[in-house]
């Protein structure tokens, strides 16, 4: 690709998403090449792979389910997160700050003038974009996969199309791209917006974008070396029905956000997403027709939108207007599923055993984990389950031949 004109020293560029436009992946990168960056001048803020609290602190948006099992509303982060990355962000002048994560996207405009009285002059805003008529199936299941949700695709489709209905809303304020980009356009000037169309036929075109925005060495963060369940891929349809199922039984039991959260999102979905690979041929999420035509309507207002929005845009504006993939069989739709495959209940069970033993997904447990939790890692569930039998059993015969002894 051709290269990018960089920001200049000492910008501070903030990455406002949408989910589901290479976000996750991203910051990943970012997070693994924190050393790296700052030999460069980049500062990647914090410590951890992403700036989620602070910036749901900024906006006030509570994490996980939206009210407690009592019905009370989810508190968002105490406002110190946002305040503390602010602090790290102007001790340092002399970098180039990048952070940033996609809950921003669904600021208002009182948060956008905040964020610009904070940083002033030097911010810059990152947009990262792909066609709306594609992502809302991945838009979905994200709440499958982060906030515990139970209901089915076609019912949260009819309320997304539905002026006034609090899901439309919460569709359009982050995935009307035209008025995403001049939301931040009109406070900061258009020129200091940067959109980045993402390229389906190139992976790394992102990673290559912010690279040359950031003047970082080509590859830095193409090639970072990232956890298996960086990529944050789509579920199959499968996977989407199991982990629907299980969240209705789970939230019908008397439990919490937190034991979700660890069990669920850091157990068994990390392991399914970050270690299956889904067999050729298995569904994926498609849209019905009457969906998929306003959609494809809305994609292409988006694309028009913002090739009018007079902000700068690296790569092809015209793959906003990509049209949705349509539903043509009963595999695609994940309320005709009636069994899922043996190796994704075993993964999921594994991410569910693997947090009850306070492990990560990969059951390691971090940075300091010992050579044989690390090890642990490289297996497939089967692999896995091979390898713990097989310790189990040479363990099993060293204590008999000590009870013989």
């Amino acid at each position: 690709m051709t290269r990018v004109e960089p920001l200049p020293r000492g910008a501070r560029l903030f990455q406002i998403g949408p989910q589901k436009t290479g976000t996750t992946a991203l910051q990943a990168a970012g997070a693994a090449c924190r050393t790296e960056l700052r030999a460069h001048g980049v500062l990647y803020p914090g410590s951890a792979v992403n700036h989620r609290l602070p910036v749901a602190a900024l906006i006030g948006k509570g994490i996980g389910w939206k009210s407690s099992a009592d019905g009370r509303p989810t508190k968002p982060p105490p406002r110190w997160y946002w305040t503390r990355l602010v602090s790290e962000i102007d001790a340092h002048p002399e970098l180039t700050a990048w952070f940033g994560h996609e809950y921003a996207a669904g600021a208002k405009e009182p948060v956008v003038e905040e964020v610009a009285r904070t940083f002033g002059d030097d911010l810059h805003v990152l947009v990262t974009l792909r066609s709306v008529a594609q992502m809302l199936p991945s838009i979905w299941q994200e709440t499958n996969k982060s906030a515990g949700n139970r209901g089915t695709f076609d019912k949260w489709l009819k309320e997304a199309f539905e002026p006034g209905s609090r899901i439309h809303d919460i569709v359009q304020t982050r995935h009307d791209q035209g008025a995403l980009v001049r939301r931040w356009a009109n406070v900061i000037g258009p020129r200091k917006v940067v959109v980045v169309v993402l390229d389906p036929g190139d992976h790394d075109f992102l990673h290559h974008s912010v690279e040359d925005l950031l003047g970082l060495p080509r590859n830095l963060l193409a090639e970072a070396e990232t956890e298996a369940h960086a990529a944050n891929r789509s579920m199959t349809v499968p996977e989407i029905e199991l982990f629907r199922q299980f969240n209705k039984r789970f939230r019908a039991e008397a439990t919490t956000w937190e034991q979700y959260d660890a069990l669920a999102v850091r157990g068994a979905i990390a392991r399914v997403l970050g270690y299956r690979t889904p067999a050729q041929g298995e569904a994926r999420l498609t849209m019905p027709d009457w969906a998929a035509d306003l959609a494809d309507a809305q994609a292409r207002a988006n694309a028009d939108a913002v090739a009018a929005s007079g902000v700068r845009i690296i790569g092809d504006v015209e793959r906003l207007a990509r049209p949705a993939q349509r539903r043509r069989s009963a595999a695609e739709d994940h309320r005709k599923a009636g069994a899922v495959p043996v190796d994704l209940a075993a993964e999921a069970m594994l991410g569910i055993a693997a947090a009850g033993l306070g492990l990560d997904a990969g059951f390691r447990t971090g940075e300091g984990a010992d050579g044989r939790t690390r090890a642990l890692a490289r297996f497939t569930s089967k692999e896995l389950l091979d390898e713990l039998y097989q310790r189990g059993r040479k363990k099993a015969t060293r204590t008999l031949k000590r009870e013989r002894d």
